[in-house]
């Protein structure tokens, strides 16, 4: 209001010498006008004079009774207007007993809903003014008066009385009620009583608080004391509508305290932190899960021992060995119980597979003493009850095994060995389900299609049709990947595929289109047809089939006679030209176990390879052959084929870009 009376000279002064301007223009008009629009412009001047000054007064009023301003002021933002009479001029100076008040908010409800008391006094008009004290109500009129004592006696007994938004009553009151505390020194009496004119008029519940918090401060008896501590948590200010500021807003128990119907001892348990949040919790189940868990866990350690009389131990270290114990000490409640969260988070990090596990060493900031002390008293027992609770962790959710596998692209693994390690031959059908599984689950990891290689490998010597569609598939994705990887099946397990060159020429059409096309399911079902006999259609002409056997009568005569004369005389076989089976004798010292028939040169080779640490250079191999009158690939390829069967179906020696390498696990398989 007082910024727009201090514009309002500002615009009549513009408008003055607008007018001032107009009446110059007007002396070229006619000299008649210029008298009358001069008087004119003065009035005007001496009106804006006038007008400046008062409001310069009212300023100098204002400074003076800076804390009656400020009261009525907020009364005049929030208080309805009641009806357009004058307002009653109040020319009396403020008494000593106006309360600054300050934007603290107070819990000044009733417990039990309060219904109106109905009665047949209404409450006179009281126009809005302002209120210093008690004193006021010398300006109230005789009715106003008399229905002022009608309300303090109703109120003193405990009645709410509605005084359809008339506040003079109830800031009257409201100093009524304070002075009289001054005589009789009831704090309990005088809560109640601000209690019950919150309700009547709800404008009064800033300045009772603030007033009801200075008495409590002052006195000395317990529950003065427990009630002041009390009436400081912002959190019961918030809740019952006197802030509009939550302290926990971002914290996990009011932010899921809806969602997941929490009580209110988990809500508890979760505000005493704030929402942690990184890469693991972004995922909602995660989080969900995680909260669970904490406060399960929590609810188990409560049973056992008593968490106040720990805390109090660890708040005595600190006492002893920090210098601003205050600033650390309102913090330390909040950080015990985050080092407890961090670690049930580690702990379902573990049975999701999800292994990078974060710090829970957050004390450290106190001191290293404060942290180990901590471990001891708590830390060490809290990871026993998630070892022993750790089957009560539900399993994550499809969505949430999508989010983590992207992720960790490697997490995949575990399950795909947890396959392998289950499969039988009559129950393939489960090796299967669970890779169309993984399938689904790592649809956003960036590596899917290593699944599948993999996969292809693995059932290769169980089912052909599904080793080649799962080679099929790793192709389908790797073009998606950022890198066309494009991996070949080893030579090993090509043998074990195809049986024939037409075989292998059409699954590398099939494969040659995939790249082109894309089209997936276009190739899975080729794909079943290769292995299908493919019969050619053959058509006799029967003209032809005469004239050859016109044309060779005699010729077929003639070799009638030569069979019959060879049956007559039975084959004698000659032992100077009979072939014997050349077979590859193992030497005695041999280093592998004697199911492994292999030979001198290749054991050579494998040693090799070995004394270099696993890998060769495929160049040098190349040379190694070549001294031994052998091919390269000829030479691998005996080594893999000798150790196949042994190592089911897996290769010993694979290719790895310019290099040959040996598997380590492979090898100890293989030697004695």
């Amino acid at each position: 209001m007082a910024k727009n009376n201090d514009s309002l000279p500002t615009i009549l002064i513009l408008l003055g010498f607008v007018v001032f301007i107009i009446a110059k223009l007007v002396e070229f008009i006619g000299e008649n006008i210029v008298p009358i629009l001069t008087i004119l412009g003065f009035g005007l001047g001496f009106f804006f004079i006038y007008h400046i000054l008062e409001q310069r007064n009212k300023k100098i009023t204002e400074k003076e009774h800076t804390s009656d301003y400020f009261m009525q002021e907020h009364i005049d933002k929030e208080q309805v207007v009641l009806a357009p009479h004058e307002k009653q001029i109040v020319n009396k100076q403020p008494d000593e007993t106006i309360i600054d008040i300050n934007n603290e908010n107070f819990d000044l409800t009733i417990e039990k809903p309060i219904i109106p008391t109905v009665t047949s006094m209404k409450p006179p008009y009281w126009s809005h003014a302002y209120v210093y004290s008690y004193d006021d109500i010398k300006y109230a009129t005789p009715e106003q008066k008399k229905y002022y004592t009608y309300l303090k006696e109703k109120v003193s007994t405990g009645e709410f009385i509605d005084i359809e938004g008339y506040t003079n009553y109830a800031f009257i009151l409201y100093f009524d009620f304070l002075n009289e505390y001054q005589n009789h020194g009831d704090i309990k009496l005088l809560e109640e009583q601000f209690k019950l004119i919150g309700q009547i008029c709800p404008k009064t519940k800033k300045y009772t608080f603030q007033i009801l918090m200075d008495e409590l401060s002052k006195r000395k008896d317990i529950y003065s004391i427990e009630k002041f501590r009390s009436l400081e948590d912002p959190l019961f200010r918030f809740e019952n509508s006197y802030s509009e500021y939550n302290p926990y807003a971002y914290k996990l128990g009011s932010l899921y305290k809806d969602k997941l119907k929490l009580n209110k001892n988990e809500i508890d348990l979760l505000n005493k932190i704030w929402n942690n949040s990184n890469v693991f919790l972004s995922i909602n189940d995660c989080l969900i899960e995680v909260m669970r868990m904490y406060c399960f866990i929590l609810k188990e350690f409560e049973k056992k021992l008593e968490v106040d009389n720990i805390i109090n131990k660890i708040t005595e270290v600190i006492n002893k060995e920090l210098i601003r114990k205050k600033d650390y000490f309102e913090s330390f409640e909040s950080d015990i119980y985050l080092n407890i969260f961090k670690k049930t988070e580690n702990a379902v990090r573990v049975v999701y597979g999800h292994n990078r596990k974060i710090s829970d060493e957050n004390l450290l900031k106190y001191s290293t003493r404060v942290q180990t002390n901590f471990n001891k008293l708590i830390g060490e027992f809290i990871d026993k009850l998630l070892i022993e609770n750790e089957k009560n962790i539900k399993k994550p959710s499809k969505e949430a095994q999508i989010e983590l596998n992207a992720q960790n692209v490697s997490r995949w693994k575990s399950d795909f060995n947890k396959l392998k390690d289950s499969f039988k031959k009559e129950d393939k059908y489960n090796f299967f389900d669970g890779i169309i599984n993984l399938e689904e689950t790592n649809k956003k990891n960036p590596n899917i299609e290593n699944i599948f290689f993999e996969a292809s490998k693995f059932i290769a010597k169980f089912d052909n049709v599904q080793s080649l569609k799962y080679y099929a598939k790793y192709i389908y994705y790797d073009l998606k990947s950022k890198k066309f990887d494009n991996k070949k099946l080893t030579k090993t397990v090509q043998k074990s595929l195809f049986k024939t060159d037409e075989q292998i020429n059409d699954f590398k059409k099939i494969i040659a289109e995939l790249i082109e096309t894309s089209d997936i399911q276009k190739s899975l079902n080729e794909i079943a047809e290769i292995y299908i006999p493919k019969r050619k259609e053959i058509k006799l002409d029967k003209l032809i089939i005469k004239e050859v056997e016109q044309k060779h009568d005699g010729t077929v005569e003639l070799l009638n006679e030569y069979l019959e004369t060879e049956i007559k005389e039975p084959f004698k076989p000659n032992s100077e030209n009979e072939e014997t089976e050349i077979s590859v004798v193992p030497a005695n010292n041999s280093i592998f176990i004697p199911k492994i028939s292999i030979g001198k040169i290749q054991e050579e080779l494998i040693t090799k390879i070995v004394s270099n640490s696993f890998e060769i250079n495929q160049n040098e191999v190349a040379n190694f052959a070549t001294q031994n009158g052998l091919f390269k690939n000829q030479l691998i390829d005996s080594i893999n084929e000798a150790c196949e069967e042994y190592l089911e179906g897996e290769v010993l020696i694979e290719e790895d870009d310019e290099n040959y390498v040996i598997e380590k696990s492979y090898y100890k398989e293989i030697v004695l």
